[in-house]
């Protein structure tokens, strides 16, 4: 490996950031693309200075001065190219949803574990440097004992009268871990799940509707509201809705009210975005006991989420090179994957569900 990690991105529609996160690295650069659409994969290149394109993602794990491979395809294709990459010697960054299921992300990190490689698995809020703070505080006792997390997270991300575009059917089909969980909510959870620390989920009671399905002809269409309640170790509790269409919603692109109870105090945070771009809040607190010691830990945040992609390549090249462990690791990743499957299935039967070991 070069002092600078070549990194190759396949799926150039979502996996852009990774490629602009390679670009502007200090220690990465952005050697190679591959997508079937080769007008998207040549603009992306074009952007930042890629030097090969490829269409075949194959033809991107034969190029041997490609070091590491971030696969951002949709998850219905996306494990054989995962372990595809594995066994070519690459180190591996996975876009989520992780796999299908528990069982192909657990395929994926035995494969992973017998291939020496670095397998890194995505969830870019965790490499915001004020999500790292929050975790750290809370670790360190500052709000007490975490016993409570609450997320409301609604984003409009299609209209009621939808025709899915072409490759997009995943996010609308029952199973794919779309919807408004598997697709943008799963954020939020894995980041309230993270400033907690990540305590052991033992079960999850979940409900979901379907009120307002796609022109999609499916069976069971994926859910456009969730909201469901979790247990962990310790007591800890995790309670969470989510929603993809909002009937009325005119004027917001989405609304995020994030908090971590503890016996001290309370870590919050907002966000509502206006559907023009405009950031209406974006305050993040530290409440309670430590807010009235002066300790008000206030930061604005113009862009909701910036700068996360650029993190998530910095700490997969520090993963590289053993300086750090990954922020979500094989094990981290699977207990999540089953944790979002005992939700699914919670919603599906309208049983309580035990998570797997």
């Amino acid at each position: 490996m070069s002092d600078r990690i070549r990194i190759g991105v396949v799926g150039c529609r979502v996996g852009r950031a990774w490629v602009e996160g390679a670009h502007a690295g200090e220690d990465t650069v952005a050697w190679a693309v591959a997508d079937l659409n080769q007008g998207l994969a040549h603009q992306v290149a074009q952007e930042n200075e890629v030097a090969r394109v490829y269409g075949d993602y194959r033809e991107l794990l034969a190029d041997d001065e490609v070091d590491a491979v971030g696969v951002a395809t949709s998850p219905d294709v996306r494990k054989p190219m995962v372990i595809d990459a594995l066994n070519a010697g690459k180190h591996v960054l996975v876009q989520k949803p992780h796999g299908l299921n528990a069982a192909e992300v657990e395929e994926i990190n035995t494969v992973a574990a017998g291939s020496g490689k670095t397998l890194v698995y995505s969830y870019f809020m965790r490499h915001e440097d004020e999500n790292k703070k929050s975790r750290q505080l809370i670790a360190d006792g500052r709000i007490g004992h975490t016993y409570h997390a609450h997320v409301h997270y609604h984003y409009l991300e299609r209209g009621v009268d939808y025709e899915p575009p072409a490759g997009r059917d995943w996010l609308y089909r029952w199973g794919l871990k779309g919807g408004a969980l598997g697709q943008h909510g799963s954020h939020y959870l894995d980041q309230a799940w993270y400033l907690m620390g990540c305590p052991q989920p033992q079960w999850a009671f979940a409900v979901s509707h379907s009120a307002f399905p796609t022109r999609l002809k499916v069976e069971r269409h994926s859910e456009d509201y969730m909201s469901f309640l979790v247990g962990c170790d310790g007591g800890i509790t995790i309670q969470m809705d989510t929603s993809a269409v909002i009937a009325t919603w005119a004027d917001r692109a989405w609304d995020l009210r994030l908090r971590v109870l503890g016996t001290a105090g309370t870590i919050e945070v907002e966000s509502t975005r206006l559907a023009s771009g405009q950031t209406r809040s974006g305050t993040r607190r530290l409440l309670g006991a430590i807010y009235t010691e002066g300790d008000t830990f206030v930061d604005e945040h113009a862009e909701h989420g910036s700068g996360d992609f650029d993190g998530e390549i910095r700490d997969f090249a520090a993963a590289i090179r053993g300086e750090q462990p990954p922020d979500v690791s094989p094990a981290n990743a699977l207990t999540f994957m089953k944790l979002l499957d005992a939700i699914y299935l919670s919603a599906q039967t309208g049983e309580k569900v035990q998570v797997a070991a």
